[in-house]
């Protein structure tokens, strides 16, 4: 099950979570007990207060999948989550733009720590987007590095 950008999805099946990620944070929530996990694609840390879009930012996102997450069977107690992406795409010189993949992973961290979940896999920042494939069943997160692709102008 693909997840697209400031979406979610929980699967309770052998179906496996998959994203791409930049700059945004695929957060992951597992029970590994009952196999229930979720992936949240989190475009920034801050919710707008004129914006509905909850899993588009970090502080919102986070206790929404763990809402899910825990409907869907999930024990709170036993969740584990994974954290990857945050990314420096954008090496221009406004800082702010160039430091959002950061500012996502830490407020990632924050809601993971407000909401009493471990973190237990961790692949963040550099300057690569990355393609994330997790199997729901195995437990096994699988992480590629993408490779930036450079125009060298038109060929004849």
């Amino acid at each position: 099950m693909t997840v697209k950008m400031a979406e979610m999805d929980v699967v309770t099946d052998g179906r496996s979570l998959k994203t791409i990620l930049g700059s945004c944070v695929g957060v992951i929530l597992r029970d590994p007990e009952k196999r229930v996990s979720g992936l949240a694609h989190i475009m920034l840390p801050e919710k707008r207060r004129d914006d509905e879009a909850t899993g588009k930012y970090a502080d919102s996102a986070v206790p929404a999948l763990l809402a899910r997450i825990t409907s869907s069977g999930a024990r709170h107690g036993s969740l584990q989550a994974m954290l990857i992406g945050g990314a420096q795409m954008f090496p221009m010189g406004n800082s702010t733009l160039a430091s959002i993949g950061d500012q996502n992973v830490v407020a990632a961290r924050k809601a993971l720590k407000e909401s009493r979940i471990p973190i237990v896999f961790e692949e963040i920042g550099g300057k690569a987007g990355r393609s994330v494939v997790f199997d729901n069943i195995t437990g096994q997160v699988s992480v590629k590095t993408l490779q930036a692709i450079v125009s060298t102008g038109a060929r004849k």
